[in-house]
């Protein structure tokens, strides 16, 4: 009778350590996505194009084309790693012939970042879209080859115009801060269209050239840093 229970005793606490052992199941670790929205600021300088009919970068002697120099400062949101939202404003701070320049623009800016998903203390390329809506204001100005004398200190366009652009930037990432996007900086350089065939008043962008010109384009390239926050 007694070896009876004590056989019972020793299945049944058998059958309760193997069902307890049952239970024992490795708990899975989450896996801890890279937090990538958040605010940025990026500064940047640029070469731009102002011209009437033909555009040729760095060529001075290309008829109605001014080239100007300047800078760009941007505020940005990453609302995700697909998507960010950009503010920017310019101004031109030298000029080659006969054009001031100055403008803000606001963008939406899709990108793509060129990463391993788990990799995020790597350094990677992201290549981006710019498409927007930009104010451009151009003034006449007494260059090397200035503008004609009625719209020097003038308006020669002040107006709204669509606004695009492409980018390709390098991030360095804070392997301190891996986990999200905080404290990485990256370099970037861009090409913009800030408008493109604007009407204006038809008038004599160069003093010395007697034709008319009735419209006016304005592109160029950014090179800058920005900082995420």
């Amino acid at each position: 009778m007694k070896k009876s229970v004590f056989s019972i005793v020793v299945v049944m606490a058998m059958n309760s350590f193997a069902v307890a052992g049952g239970d024992i199941v490795p708990v899975p670790v989450p896996v801890t996505e890279k937090d990538t929205s958040g605010f940025y600021v990026a500064g940047a300088l640029y070469y731009n194009n102002v011209y009437s009919i033909d555009s040729n970068w760095f060529d001075s002697a290309t008829n109605t084309q001014d080239e100007l120099g300047g800078l760009t400062g941007i505020i940005g949101y990453n609302y995700n790693e697909y998507l960010a939202l950009e503010a920017r404003a310019s101004k031109s701070l030298f000029k080659e012939d006969y054009a001031d320049e100055y403008n803000f623009s606001f963008f939406l800016k899709p990108q793509y970042r060129f990463r391993d998903a788990d990799q995020y203390e790597d350094n990677y390329f992201t290549l981006y879209g710019l498409i927007g809506f930009g104010y451009v204001n151009v003034e006449g100005n007494d260059g090397d080859t200035p503008a004609a004398t009625e719209v020097i200190g003038k308006t020669i366009v002040d107006d709204w115009d669509f606004q695009y652009g492409i980018g390709l930037s390098y991030t360095f990432v804070d392997t301190d801060n891996p986990q999200n996007d905080s404290g990485d900086w990256s370099i970037f350089v861009e090409y913009n269209m800030h408008m493109h065939d604007k009407s204006i008043t038809p008038t004599r962008l160069y003093n010395y050239n007697p034709n008319k010109y009735d419209k006016i384009s304005m592109d160029g390239l950014n090179v800058g840093i920005s900082y995420q926050f």
